[in-house]
């Protein structure tokens, strides 16, 4: 299952848990294909949680939507990754790797608010003029 917040105009919260089926992962790209036509950077948190299950069909499913990765790939400003899984976490150090001109970052589950606080860009001051 996976459930969606909004939490800026150009920032959006994915919470992945227990079964990820192909209806999961085709209601994920259209959100995501909504979003890029809305906000021309985009951020994202996902978390992902203990017991996580994905099944083949959404794994079909993001091959289906392969031609929309580089566009939704040249949205991304910033990724946090909030992981419960070892695995999970090991996959998305390998990822922030592989994806250029994003500022990919993964934390454990003690790292969840410092996550959302990254992505909501806290403290963060503006520069003037």
């Amino acid at each position: 299952m996976i459930t969606y917040t909004s939490l800026t105009p150009r920032a959006l919260e994915i919470v992945c848990e227990g079964h990820v089926t192909g209806a999961d992962a085709r209601e994920a790209f259209g959100r995501m294909e909504r979003l890029i036509e809305t906000a021309p950077r985009i951020d994202i948190l996902a978390d992902v949680r203990e017991g996580i299950h994905i099944e083949f069909g959404a794994i079909l499913e993001e091959l289906r939507h392969l031609p929309m990765f580089r566009r939704m790939i040249g949205a991304l400003d910033r990724i946090a990754l909030v992981a419960d899984p070892a695995w999970v976490r090991a996959v998305g150090r390998i990822e922030s790797h592989l994806i250029p001109g994003v500022d990919y970052r993964v934390f454990d589950r003690d790292g969840a608010a410092a996550a959302r606080a990254w992505i909501l860009r806290e403290g963060e001051g503006r520069a003037s003029g």
